[in-house]
């Protein structure tokens, strides 16, 4: 009994590391995904988007004293999973005017 315990203590140990796994190499593919996606805006000032089911986009780049960080469009949970999301029906960033950018104080900020 102690044997099949052990092993079912292991096999869940190995699931919430594959878990943390995963969702980090979500967030690495992601940030990779929306670099290309502000790289295409560059070249047709056109919003693209990173991925096809994505309801956000990136409007803006913001380099800080060791990061840089890309600006998403929208303030909900959705898009600031992924990054700074700037706050709809404010000025986007970089035009004249008060524009708000939020973020999650333990992930982007």
């Amino acid at each position: 009994m102690r044997r099949y315990l052990a092993i079912i203590v292991c096999l869940l140990g190995l699931w919430q590391v594959s878990a943390g796994l995963w969702i980090h190499a979500k967030a690495q593919l992601a940030q990779i995904l929306i670099e290309s996606a502000w790289n295409k805006t560059l070249v047709d000032q056109h919003a693209h988007k990173p991925w096809p089911w994505a309801d956000t986009w990136p409007v803006a780049r913001m380099h800080t004293a060791d990061e840089e960080l890309y600006i998403l469009e929208g303030a909900q949970g959705n898009s600031l999973a992924f990054g700074p999301g700037h706050l709809q029906g404010s000025v986007l960033p970089g035009k004249k005017g008060i524009s708000i950018i939020g973020g999650h104080r333990d992930t982007h900020f």
